[in-house]
């Protein structure tokens, strides 16, 4: 039987649309780990500048500061929550944990490129509010390298979730792991606190910094794609 035209261009395809899966459920991820904090997200867009204006005498580095660092929980929460809810059912369309691997890589980049942009534009909002009333601490350069920092900061939040997520579908039901999860979520947290606020504070040296917060965002990785091969697949 001779293959049709649409039968080859079919066969050529198919690679190519197994190839580019993974940053297709990248996307999926990011998507749909992004639907339920949409709430949350617009109101601290739309509140925070303001409330910042409204206490400027009492807190006078701004609200955006503190409330970004809040927000990097809730990008922790929304890597661990989907992929915890998600595993079983993604490894039994056939996708392999391989394709997974990728496709989270690509979900924290783009939760990173979107939590900088929309942390950077808030400093640059709050700050311009804060200069308008006469309340501005800082300046232009200060506010955007504040958000700009997040581009490292962010990814080391979601992976940390995100090996959350795959430890308690690998460690299911160990009252070890909840301990040991307790414990180094806080060491790692007070070592991410460090990062956030230590270089800007201590007028650091930026190559080190940076290095590090990669090293970090590696090792995490690694830690992931390592739970993952192991993570057993149960019915939820």
């Amino acid at each position: 039987m001779t293959m049709t035209a649409l039968d080859r261009a079919s066969t050529d395809r198919a690679p190519t649309a197994l190839t580019g899966r993974r940053y297709r459920l990248g996307l999926a991820i990011a998507l749909g780990a992004a639907r339920p904090l949409r709430w949350i997200l617009l109101a601290w867009i739309v509140l925070t500048p303001v409330m910042s204006l409204l206490l400027a005498d009492v807190i006078e580095t701004g609200l955006w500061l503190i409330t970004a660092t809040v927000f990097q929980w809730f990008v922790a929460s929304a890597a661990g929550r989907w992929l915890y809810a998600n595993l079983p059912g993604v490894l039994s369309r056939g996708v392999t944990r391989r394709e997974l691997t990728t496709a989270y890589l690509v979900f924290g980049a783009i939760a990173s490129l979107a939590t900088t942009a929309i942390v950077t534009a808030g400093f640059a909002a709050e700050h311009a509010l804060l200069t308008a009333a006469g309340n501005a601490t800082g300046t232009w350069g200060g506010a955007l390298a504040d958000g700009a920092r997040y581009l490292l900061i962010t990814p080391i939040y979601c992976f940390t979730g995100a090996l959350i997520g795959a430890a308690a579908l690998r460690f299911a039901g160990s009252t070890l792991f909840t301990l040991v999860v307790l414990v180094a979520a806080a060491g790692q947290y007070t070592g991410v606190l460090a990062l956030e606020f230590g270089f800007f504070d201590g007028g650091g040296n930026l190559a080190a910094w940076a290095g590090i917060c990669l090293a970090v965002t590696a090792v995490l990785v690694a830690g992931l794609a390592a739970t993952l091969r192991t993570a057993p697949v149960r019915a939820k």
